[in-house]
């Protein structure tokens, strides 16, 4: 809970309201079943079907250090949320099995409610300090492809 309010400096939500992350330790205590949310000001999140994402991930590795990590979520739900640079997702909007959540109208749940869980943390685990996101029009190469996979399979 720290690292989202001291390290990302991304609001926490529960309800329809900005809370602190030691009020969210409580509410999530008092209440297992609430549902911890951030807004997509720091970051889009680009949402596609579990499978998809992972093959998605595998190839992104596979490019060595043509990319930053991709900081990635898993919901409960299926689907996998991918983290990329503010203001770039734009190009994968129309793309099928891909939802896209940006600015300060887009919400996702965060960890560790909601069986949401990190597969890659947004933030450096040997400094506290945000990852580097890459840009969303990247993501479109190896989005293909995955779909393509997932297709074939």
């Amino acid at each position: 809970m720290s690292a989202y309010e001291n390290v990302l400096a991304w609001p926490l939500i529960v309800g329809s309201n900005i809370v602190s992350a030691r009020r969210a330790l409580s509410l999530l205590s008092e209440t297992p079943g609430l549902e911890l949310q951030t807004t997509c000001s720091a970051f889009d999140a680009v949402i596609v079907p579990a499978t998809i994402g992972s093959d998605l991930l595998v190839l992104a590795d596979r490019r060595g250090q043509s990319l930053f990590p991709l900081p990635s979520l898993v919901h409960k739900s299926g689907e996998k949320v991918l983290l990329v640079a503010p203001g770039t997702a734009g190009p994968l909007l129309g793309v099928a099995s891909v939802r896209v959540e940006t600015g300060p109208g887009g919400r996702i749940p965060l960890p560790p409610s909601g069986g949401a869980r990190w597969d890659t943390w947004p933030w450096a685990i040997t400094e506290p300090k945000p990852v580097a996101l890459t840009d969303g029009i990247s993501l479109l190469p190896l989005l293909r492809t995955a779909m393509a996979n997932t297709r074939t399979r």
